[in-house]
């Protein structure tokens, strides 16, 4: 039975640190294929969830941030089951939940969309902040904590480039950028340390 539960929670770890590797390709790829169906769309007068209004972009850009928020809710499950501090993780889970919201309630939804938006930005970088705190077990760890608090400082400081463009499409960008690309790294970490 105790070789039974170590199986299960090895092979949920990795299944967490897979969707951490996968989320940055599954977010971008939708955002991607959305800017392809908008050419109206312009980086520093739009917001990301612009794209989620009407057509085959809506479809695709909307079911992208619920896929996305879906692989980012199970790798924060597996950040609950390894790292020592699970305060970060937990709240790393309900950014997740903000970013599904996004994508069931489109901008057309509009109090409904901004206040998950509203989760999912401030959440993220609420969660990258403790995280990044809390990351000290080795020398890997602290870089992948430098990294996240460097992402949550990014987080709050995005709002600046509001002063140069109207949009916000570039802030959440480099948010979701370098977020992401964080949850591929430990995803690859934590992939590597269960195999």
């Amino acid at each position: 039975m105790k070789y039974k539960n170590i199986i299960k929670k090895t092979d949920t770890t990795k299944l967490a640190g897979l969707c951490g590797i996968l989320t940055p390709f599954a977010f971008f790829t939708g955002i991607l294929i959305a800017l392809l169906y908008s050419p109206w769309f312009k980086w520093t007068n739009n917001a990301l969830s612009d794209l989620g209004v009407k057509g085959v972009s809506a479809l695709i850009f909307n079911n992208g941030l619920i896929f996305g928020g879906l692989l980012v809710f199970i790798f924060s499950i597996g950040l609950i089951k390894i790292l020592s501090n699970k305060i970060g993780a937990y709240v790393l889970a309900i950014s997740s939940l903000g970013l599904i919201g996004a994508g069931l309630f489109p901008i057309t939804l509009f109090t409904l969309h901004y206040i998950m938006s509203a989760i999912f930005f401030s959440s993220l970088a609420i969660g990258l902040l403790i995280i990044g705190i809390t990351m000290k077990h080795n020398q890997f760890d602290q870089n992948m904590g430098n990294a996240a608090i460097t992402v949550a400082l990014l987080a709050f400081i995005s709002p600046v480039t509001l002063y140069f463009f109207r949009g916000i499409a570039i802030p959440e960008m480099i948010i979701c950028f370098f977020a992401f690309i964080w949850c591929m790294f430990y995803g690859i970490k934590i992939t590597m340390k269960t195999t």
